[in-house]
């Protein structure tokens, strides 16, 4: 049975970092290759965010959250603790040091995450503290892979011309280092404004390796497999938020409990008596299986439609060479139309989707203006307490 849920509190100068983990989840994250990290902004009303880990279970259809961690930290400092000390309590629970592939020869070796600077050094610095031989920026080169999805929606906004933006968004798929420094090149020559400032932040070692796997130090197989968004996170969230959100702190932790004591329950149903969850398969590639197929279909009822609103008469009538030709050219043109549509309804998808992001980052944005303030607020207020004690113990002293 599931027994044990450790909640650590940290709370310093404003700082609040609060660890949740059942014995399960420790047990069972020290055994993966690579997971996905992210944030979610919903759950808990008020500045505190939810960090969890995630990755899908396809031996037993599921997305699992290893840990939750509620946090009001946006700084590296702050996710530097918040890692070093996750990494403590799973070898409390757990029994056993978490062990990193670059580090250890075994472990994790991938972590896919969206492009959070902060995150990204805090995790760093947290590798770093395991292994001082090698920077934090080059721990990442061996570890971090970056969500295609939030690269897409950073550069979306960006006001470089169509063309410039065609270059960058060959960088994921460069077939060698050398072609990803050649298109680096040929995109610093189009001078378009903001360009430097772009070519300044994704040209350090660590952003340019968590896009492209020829250039990161990550094992090409563990790469290959470990996704290229946080999809399985955001949906990790979603699932979690029909607990409730905007919740009260405790009823947040006591929810994510709850929640994810029966995803773990329902492992050990299936282990034990091998009753499933769910027959289907909800992993990436069966996605994206699933997505040609609809394609292929959508594609096959145009084409019938078609052939319906033709009249019959010249379904009947035999063609000559010519007319077949034409028939054969009219025929390529729907096809192209359908790609066309296809490749439409994809472009507005992502655009939702980067809608969507842009209004999370806002939020995080205003929040940690909150967090400022707060903070600022309780210091003067503090000031002032110290300052009234001190002229009350003088009046004394008179």
């Amino acid at each position: 049975m599931i027994t044990t849920f450790l909640l650590d509190l940290y709370s310093n100068n404003g700082q609040v970092i609060i660890t949740c983990i059942l014995n399960d989840q420790a047990k069972k994250l020290i055994t993966l290759d690579c997971f996905q990290i992210d944030v979610s902004f919903k759950r808990v009303k008020g500045e505190i965010n939810e960090f969890e880990i995630n990755t899908y279970d396809s031996k037993h259809h599921l997305i699992l959250s290893f840990c939750r961690v509620f946090t009001n930290v946006f700084t590296a400092e702050g996710y530097h603790r918040l890692f070093s000390s996750l990494f403590q309590i799973v070898h409390e629970v757990s029994g056993q040091h978490m062990q990193f592939k670059h580090i250890h020869g075994q472990g994790i070796g991938c972590i896919l995450a969206d492009l959070d600077a902060a995150q990204a050094k805090g995790l760093g610095l947290a590798l770093h503290d395991l292994d001082s031989e090698k920077s934090w920026e080059i721990h990442l080169t061996y570890i971090l892979k970056s969500c295609l999805i939030h690269f897409e929606r950073n550069l979306f906004h960006k006001k470089f011309s169509t063309s410039t933006k065609n270059l960058i968004r060959q960088i994921p798929n460069a077939t060698s280092k050398e072609q990803v420094y050649d298109l680096l090149k040929q995109i610093e020559d189009t001078n378009d404004e903001g360009i430097k400032e772009w070519l300044s932040y994704y040209q350090q070692p660590y952003v340019l390796a968590s896009l492209n796997k020829y250039v990161s130090n990550v094992d090409h197989e563990i790469w290959n497999k470990s996704g290229s968004d946080t999809n399985n996170a955001e949906a990790a969230h979603s699932m979690v938020n029909r607990e409730g959100k905007q919740l009260k702190l405790l009823s947040a932790i006591l929810k994510g409990k709850k929640y994810d004591i029966r995803c773990y329950t329902t492992i050990e149903t299936h282990d034990k008596k091998g009753v499933p969850y769910t027959h289907r398969d909800k992993s990436d590639v069966k996605r994206v299986q699933n997505s040609i197929a609809r394609k292929t279909s959508r594609t096959q009822k145009n084409k019938e439609s078609l052939d319906d609103k033709l009249p019959k008469s010249s379904k009947k009538r035999n063609l000559s060479p010519s007319s077949s030709r034409t028939s054969i050219k009219s025929k390529k043109n729907h096809e192209r139309e359908d790609i066309l549509s296809d490749n439409e309804e994809l472009l507005k998808e992502i655009r939702k989707k980067n809608l969507e992001l842009e209004l999370k980052e806002k939020e995080i944005l205003l929040k940690e203006r909150e967090v400022k303030a707060r903070i600022a607020e309780a210091e003067a207020r503090m000031m002032e307490a110290k300052a009234e004690a001190l002229e009350l113990e003088n009046r004394n002293k008179c």
